[in-house]
């Protein structure tokens, strides 16, 4: 058998929680709490969306005097990262620990702040701007704080970027190349971020994210940050440390079709599906629980369950799926990692969070989704599904800790 690789450590920054952490999450989650918002950062007149999900008061939760004249998208990831390694135990001194950062824009906050005081005159209320602004600054400063000496990888790859980076992890562990690995990601809801979609017709009209409901509108913008510590099996027994759950399996494809447009057929989307399954060695009727990308938009959610469909048949009927972004909106690079996690605690209490605003059935969305209310169901092998941008698939196979 070769090195199997556990989750050791989780850390959430999402608008339900704040920074709390992964409790608060967790909780609020299946209560269908709905954390999407009149958006404040910025103004949205002119806008036919005004809402998103924004992450209040998160700072006091970090409380770290290195991280504060940086970047919020650091700071984010920052708190998730400082959950992971104070959960895992781990004394990051003593290891060797790498990390992997996907992310859509990064330090954007930092640019933006940058050219408005480059053309528009206007004081900056922080240095190194530009350092900040570099996608791998984020995971170098990580590293600088708690002194981790291993890999350090940024990844950009549309809103499969946190699945990406949990594929790479896992490959670096099981490779043998490392033991320890910290993976996530982290993204702002930002004005430039905003108006890209707004322009796109791609956001809510009606204030509420309604995934596989017939009348959905579109998705709300949001921000956060997710990590997982990820650890060879091995050493962590040796530490004897608290498994959360097993990294079993990944895969990644693109549907080389269009820049924005997922494929019409799913085919893409399937096709990471067939090899996450296949390459992880585990047979279609292990699966009992799928968290869907589910961004509410017209297009993603009906390609999206051809997807499911074309990959597991028959089987596709019999299991429960659910959208955790029609209560948090779409967290872009730290969404994969961020559903990751929901899967993680999942099999962990048997509770399978709500798709909430569900009203009207959609013929074409036709599978087992949860709706509106959270559902007792136990769960030993779950897929997180990512579709983003360009037609970036990722998909992260999980299961409980002792399989």
């Amino acid at each position: 058998m070769g090195r199997e690789v556990v989750v050791t450590g989780l850390g959430i920054v999402t608008p339900l929680d704040c920074g709390e952490g992964i409790d608060a999450f967790w909780k609020k989650l299946c209560k269908g709490e709905n954390s999407i918002r009149p958006i404040k950062s910025f103004s949205t007149s002119g806008h036919k969306c005004n809402v998103g999900g924004e992450v209040a008061g998160f700072e006091s939760y970090l409380n770290d005097p290195f991280f504060k004249e940086h970047d919020r998208c650091l700071k984010l990831f920052a708190l998730a990262c400082k959950q992971a390694l104070e959960a895992s135990k781990l004394n990051p001194s003593s290891e060797r620990i790498g990390i992997t950062f996907g992310t859509i824009l990064g330090g954007i906050e930092s640019g933006e702040e940058y050219l408005d005081s480059l053309f528009l005159n206007k004081t900056s209320r922080k240095k190194n701007l530009l350092n900040d602004y570099s996608v791998n600054s984020i995971p170098a400063y990580i590293a600088k704080r708690w002194h981790l000496s291993g890999p350090n990888i940024s990844v950009n790859t549309a809103c499969s970027s946190s699945a990406d980076a949990l594929g790479i992890a896992l490959n670096e562990i099981k490779q043998g190349r490392i033991d320890v690995m910290l993976a996530g990601g982290a993204d702002v809801l930002s004005e430039f971020v905003f108006q890209g979609f707004s322009a796109l017709d791609a956001l809510t009209k009606d204030g509420l994210v309604r995934p596989f409901d017939k009348n959905r509108t579109g998705l709300a913008l949001s921000e956060g940050a997710g990590v997982m510590l990820l650890e060879e099996r091995e050493h962590a027994l040796k530490r004897k440390a608290n498994i959360y759950a097993q990294l079993i399996g990944f895969s990644s494809s693109i549907d080389a079709y269009n820049l924005v447009r997922p494929r019409g057929d799913g085919e893409g989307l399937s096709l990471a599906i067939n090899k996450a399954v296949t390459e992880s060695g585990i047979k279609l009727d292990e699966l009992d629980y799928i968290n869907a990308h589910g961004t509410g938009t017209v297009y993603n959610d009906s390609i999206e369950t051809k997807a499911i469909k074309r990959s597991l048949g028959k089987k596709a009927y019999g299991l429960k799926i659910s959208s955790i972004k029609s209560m948090i909106g779409h967290t872009l690079g730290a969404s994969a990692v961020i559903e990751a996690i929901s899967c993680v605690m999942t099999m962990l209490t048997g509770i399978i969070p709500p798709t909430i605003n569900h009203e009207t059935a959609d013929p074409e969305c036709d599978l087992d989704y949860v709706f509106n209310k959270a559902c007792e169901k136990e769960v030993n092998v779950s897929l997180s599904l990512s579709a983003g941008f360009g037609g970036q698939n990722g998909v992260v196979l999980l299961g409980k800790g002792s399989k």
